[in-house]
Parts: C-alpha cells; structure tokens; sequence
C-alpha cells in the first residue's frame, strides 16, 4: 500500500503544480508534463515491469487521440490534455478515460456556475448556437487572412479574452481524486 500512496501523493503534487501554474499564467510548462510523464513510467515499470511501460504509453496517447479535436476548436488547451496523458502514463487507459469523463461533468458545472455568476450565460449560450448554426450550414469561412478555415475556433483568447474560460485544470485534479476514492 506504501508504493500505491507514495503515487498518488507524486501525482496530486504534480497536478496541483499543474493548477498552480494555469492559475497564475494560464499555462501548464511542457516540463512539468515531461517530468511527470517520465515519473508515471517509472511507477508503471516498476509495478508491472515491460508491460507498465505499455500501459503508460497507451494512457499518456489516449488524452491526445481523444481530445485533440477539441484543442483544435480551442474548446480546450494543449496542457490540460497533457496533464490527463500524465494521469494516463501513471495509470493507464481505462483510469485516465474515466478522469476525462469525470473532469468534463465537473468542468461543465464549474462553466455554468461561472458564467451565471458573471451574468455571461445568456450571451453565451446565443454564441454556442450561432456557432452550431454555422457548422451545420456548412458555411465556408474566411478567416482574418482571407484564406479559407475548415476549423472555426469556438473561443479566441485575444479577442475574447480570458474572461469566458475556467480553469480546467482545476477539473482534472477534482477528477483524479474522485476516482483514487472510487478506485480504492
């Protein structure tokens, strides 16, 4: 039980320094996601030998094959994908989907209670359904260049502002530990 707390305690930690630095600059340094990679291989080598460092390549992958679109549509940034592959490379597949999961329903909460409290709600559920509306019109979109855009970014930090975001690193953390309770 030693090894599974010492793991648990290493991955909060580096979550938590994952919340810090999204809370402070609104990104996640691509350090704290190579060092916690590595770590999770190192667990998963060590618990479960050449099988673990499958285990842990087939989790970190997941987030990225799964969530990439939505990186693409700026719906969701490049760190909070990368702390779930961290999530993943310690472990594996099946946990890391089931923080996704669990990280989506508390980001939606935390998303309705902060545009009800910034009395944004309405505005941006008009957005969301112009946005849909377009997509579903198959509109072709030039982009500021004049080039035409196949992606049409949901939300644009420099026009927008960080004013309509949440902290979604503040979910994953939230998640990890609802599933170490579920888990154990």
């Amino acid at each position: 039980m030693k090894r599974i707390s010492a793991k648990i305690a290493c991955l909060i930690f580096l979550i938590l320094f994952g919340v810090y630095r999204d809370l402070k600059s609104y990104k996640i340094s691509n350090l704290l996601i190579v060092i916690g990679i590595s770590i999770g291989f190192a667990f998963q080598t060590y618990e479960f030998g050449r099988k673990g460092i499958l285990t842990g390549l087939i989790g970190s992958f997941l987030p990225i094959l799964l969530l990439f679109i939505l990186f693409l549509f700026k719906v969701l940034g490049a760190g909070d994908i990368k702390l779930f592959s961290i999530v993943g490379s310690f472990y594996g597949a099946t946990f890391v989907f089931q923080t996704i999961i669990i990280a989506f329903l508390i980001g939606g909460l935390m998303s309705i209670i902060h545009l009800i409290k910034s009395k944004k709600l309405i505005c941006r559920l008009q957005f969301l359904a112009e946005y849909i509306q377009a997509y579903g019109s198959k509109v072709n979109y030039l982009g500021e260049k004049g080039k035409k855009q196949f992606v049409i970014s949901y939300y644009d930090i420099k026009k927008d502002g960080y004013g309509g975001t949440i902290h979604f690193s503040i979910a994953i953390l939230s998640a990890f530990i609802i599933q170490v309770f579920l888990a154990y």
